[in-house]
């Protein structure tokens, strides 16, 4: 009796882990992309040559049943309109050939974040299906720590990231995890200050020159994620902080400098309490556009997209301890999942044809999102100013440290920050909640 109840249990198991990956690959096919289906780019816009590219969907098998080579990506970077840019991408894409007999490329989009987004997918995929994990995965560079922890993603040898030489050694720390580089970073980001022109001739080039007059500063102050960066921990890592070994901050000099501007402005009303209020980069620039601020903390994406919504603005580097522009990166980037050789070695040829520069820059361009090759920028409207502006931006930028600790740190300074603004501790109290290096 207890064999036969043994022998129905496991059945009852084997059907109901047969099941999941069933819905699992529907899912993963279907879950995201199906409020966003992808299409192919206008047939006068692709060579006529092209191998077709496929959304995952209803991948056709190239000559020789060879396997779609499977990128999962985020809604930025797709195929799924006839917009300009998913156009440059797309054609890319379908004049992809790392063999004789040619291979399809399909791309997924996956949500960004949260429970339908690329890195739930990835950790389910990876414990109940690993079969369906895609060749390379384009992901940011808060969530790729995760994902290697979760054994996703191996490391590039130096042999495999030579080739990528494009990319500025500060950005490439972000894809790196316990010195080792797990990525190749390709979007970028990063905060900028915004003001209105007619109210503020001359941006404030550092912290004392905002204490110094009476035009009011807006940013993210409600913000309590893993995703975003305080207001407190740019400032730190832009005054010179960082994060040692044993996951304790550096520099208590420099966030105290920040807690104290921040709890100085607020004193003085340059710190707005509207800021406790907005938890987004949208909420502060929809504030900022009505009329709110007359400065505001803004991501190079946002305004990019919408700068034309405002009058007369005008942009500059992040108010700093110091006055020297900096900013602090964060990134998207690719990375290569498959370990089968001749795959990884496919999926690395096709990661170095979006990497070429025109390539990048036109895409990127369309796209309106921030490349990482100073190269690539090269292929915008270099006699835009805001161009020249992310140029020096991007060559004097500041990377995230040990990303892995980001979880734990950011939360801890957001909360404080957040206390902070709202008068209920001091700049000691704040600063006694952190850890510190002796």
């Amino acid at each position: 009796m207890s064999l036969f109840l043994c022998q129905q249990t496991d059945k009852i198991r084997i059907g109901l882990l047969t099941l999941f990956i069933v819905l699992l690959l529907n899912g993963c096919q279907n879950g995201q992309a199906s409020t966003n289906q992808p299409e192919q780019a206008p047939a006068d816009q692709l060579p006529a040559s092209s191998q077709p590219v496929t959304d995952g969907n209803s991948a056709p098998q190239p000559p020789g049943n060879e396997a779609p080579l499977t990128l999962w990506v985020p809604p930025f970077f797709s195929i799924s309109t006839t917009n300009r840019a998913d156009a440059v991408l797309a054609a890319a894409l379908a004049e992809f050939a790392p063999t004789d007999s040619g291979l399809s490329v399909a791309v997924v989009p996956k949500a960004e974040r949260g429970t339908a987004g690329l890195l739930a997918y990835l950790l389910t995929a990876q414990q109940a299906a690993p079969a369906v994990l895609p060749d390379i995965v384009l992901i940011n560079s808060y969530d790729l720590p995760r994902v290697v922890s979760a054994g996703i993603v191996p490391p590039l040898s130096e042999e495999e990231s030579s080739a990528f030489t494009g990319i500025p050694p500060a950005l490439l720390v972000s894809a790196e995890v316990d010195g080792l580089r797990y990525g190749l970073p390709f979007v970028a980001n990063l905060e900028h200050l915004v003001y209105q022109k007619a109210l503020l001739p001359v941006p404030p080039a550092r912290l004392t020159d905002i204490l110094a007059q009476d035009q009011r500063l807006l940013f993210a102050g409600g913000a309590v994620d893993e995703y975003s960066l305080s207001f407190a921990w740019t400032l730190y890592l832009m005054g010179g902080g960082g994060v040692d070994e044993q996951l304790r901050l550096t520099s208590p000099q420099a966030m105290g400098a920040a807690f104290d501007f921040l709890r100085t402005g607020r004193e003085m009303g340059l710190i707005p309490d509207t800021t406790l209020t907005l938890s987004s980069a949208q909420a502060v620039w929809t504030f900022f556009a009505n009329g709110d601020a007359e400065m505001a903390v803004v991501p190079a994406n946002l305004y990019y997209n919408q700068q034309g919504e405002v009058g007369e603005t005008g942009f500059a580097p992040l108010p700093s301890l110091d006055g020297q522009p900096r900013s602090v990166i964060t990134t998207w980037s690719f990375a290569v999942v498959t370990q089968i050789p001749e795959r990884r070695q496919q999926a690395l040829r096709l990661l170095q044809q979006l990497f070429e520069p025109q390539l990048h820059g036109e895409w990127s361009w369309s796209a309106r999102q921030l490349p990482t090759q100073p190269d690539a920028l090269a292929y915008w409207d270099t006699g835009n100013p805001y161009t020249l502006f992310l140029q020096g931006m991007l060559a004097n930028s500041v990377p995230v440290p040990n990303p892995r600790v980001i979880e734990e740190l950011t939360r801890a300074v957001q909360q404080a920050q957040k206390m902070l603004l709202a008068g209920e501790i001091s700049t000691q109290e704040a600063l006694d909640s952190l850890p510190f290096r002796p």
